[in-house]
């Protein structure tokens, strides 16, 4: 009975890059006659008054498409003040002001610009080291703690619910199993998402009252309202996972056809597959800021902003966690029973392999996929024409990188992790510590992910923004290592 869910938050679409040509700065003639133009589709055609007074969120969810990012292209002005579009050469460059050098003498200048090297070769060896370290932190040290909270609180609401149905205090093995009365799961269910509405309804509420109190208070706060927020996920995931469990039938095909189909579901629903995609890919920073309010990626026009988190949390609280647990299920299932079954050791060991040889090329060449349309003329076509093709297939092998290795972790806690001889008692300790262990280092909410999107000064990773190790060095400058 063990499972799994991984704590992040969503994505919504991000738009496609577009390449840079210097007769047409960024237009494209969609037909050859200037008086007829060419209809991309028939919804197109469709009039939908008031279209342009309709307006993005103020925080959208992870790599969203109103997520403010420094792109390759960026729009300047001209001498006439009209605006053209230049290619950015580095993110570095952008940070300092180009020199004067009529308003200045010459041993100034010279003086400015020896400093500004070194200042600028700092920087660099800076980036080049965050940039290494980012992936490697969070696979390597956050993963395996945000999976054993995970473990631990899904085992215990497991005890609980055997506890409710009259079973034995221990986790119950796949023999002994069965079944929980569908009345303690409902009940179970219904009251995490009543947590969860609360929790969107009153957002704004929360943020506001926590940004009156002092520091400490305020940071006492945040980590009981990340820690509800965690355990609440976490029971809302075992009753539908056990629910599907209990009264769908077991044959692998059938749940591998049930998890394509949750795929398809996705993305005809919201056109991409990111909500699949959870730690290591995202990670988060305890803070007011990033952790309260739920990003929402929703166009509206003279709505009420309760209507918005109300809408908000029936499509991703309701519908989408539907589906994403689907998906989850069927493949996690068919590893359960056909990736050496009997030997759960050689099993997790290699769902780890796996998940660990496709994160780091994803993680690591995420700025080089991401902008391929800039560099060769076949990914032109791809992006104009099939923008969010491309960029599924890359979500689709991050979601395999993190089953695998949720996976992995979640196995080799489950077979090797006893202390005492009451099983609560063990997942209650390790519950509790683990999170202890992400507060310290001011990153629990990695157990949710980023509820919406998190200023990265930097940009490495331009898919799933990983800026956790970048933030902390912000935030502490003054170590010397840095």
């Amino acid at each position: 009975m063990s499972r799994l869910r991984l704590g992040t938050r969503r994505q919504t679409m991000t738009l496609p890059i577009l390449p840079v040509d210097d007769e047409h700065v960024m237009t494209r003639r969609l037909s050859a006659s200037g008086h007829v133009q060419h209809q991309l589709s028939t919804v197109s055609q469709i009039y939908t008054p008031n279209t342009d007074e309709y307006r993005s969120q103020e925080r959208v969810p992870p790599a969203g498409a109103d997520f403010k990012r420094q792109l390759v292209l960026r729009p300047i002005l001209n001498s006439e003040e009209q605006q053209i579009i230049q290619r950015r050469l580095s993110v570095i460059s952008e940070d300092y002001d180009t020199l004067g050098e009529d308003d200045i003498e010459e041993s100034t200048r010279e003086e400015l610009i020896n400093r500004f090297t070194i200042q600028t070769e700092h920087i660099r060896r800076r980036r080049r080291i965050l940039f290494f370290i980012e992936p490697i932190f969070a696979s390597i040290l956050l993963l395996p703690i945000v999976a054993l909270f995970w473990e631990c609180g899904w085992n215990l609401v497991l005890i609980l619910l055997n506890v409710l149905n009259g079973y034995s205090s221990n986790v119950p093995s796949n023999e002994d199993f069965h079944g929980y009365s569908l009345l303690s799961l409902i009940v179970s269910y219904i009251i995490a998402q009543l947590l969860l509405l609360t929790l969107y309804l009153g957002q704004d509420f929360f943020y506001n009252f926590l940004k009156q109190q002092k520091l400490i208070v305020r940071l006492i706060l945040l980590k009981c309202h990340i820690f509800l927020l965690a355990s609440t996920y976490v029971v809302q995931w075992v009753m539908l996972w056990v629910v599907w469990d209990q009264h769908c039938p077991n044959e692998w095909y059938f749940e591998l056809v049930l998890s394509f189909t949750g795929l398809f579901a996705l993305i005809v629903f919201i056109g991409q597959l990111s909500d699949l995609v959870y730690a290591p890919f995202l990670v988060s920073y305890d803070s007011i800021e990033y952790c309260l309010h739920f990003g929402c990626p929703l166009l509206t026009r003279q709505m009420s902003q309760w209507k918005i988190n109300l809408i908000n949390y029936v499509v991703y609280e309701i519908i989408i966690s539907n589906i994403a647990i689907v998906v989850w299920r069927g493949f996690y299932n068919v590893l359960d029973k056909y990736l050496y079954p009997n030997d759960l050791n050689r099993s997790a060991w290699i769902c780890l392999l796996m998940g660990y040889i496709l994160y780091y090329p994803l993680m690591y060449f995420q700025h080089y996929l991401e902008y391929l349309n800039l560099k060769f003329d076949f990914w032109v076509f791809v992006s104009i024409n099939f923008p969010q093709l491309y960029r599924n297939i890359r979500h689709f092998f991050a979601f395999l990188s993190c089953l695998f290795l949720w996976r992995g972790f979640w196995v080799l806690y489950d077979f090797h992790v006893v202390i005492f001889e009451e099983h609560y008692q063990t997942y209650l300790l390790l519950y509790l510590l683990s999170f202890l262990f992400l507060t310290l280092l001011q990153t629990s909410s990695s157990i949710n992910g980023p509820l919406n999107n998190i200023d990265d000064d930097n940009h490495f990773f331009p898919l799933y923004p990983n800026c956790y190790v970048s933030t902390i060095v912000q935030k502490f400058s003054h170590v010397s290592f840095f």
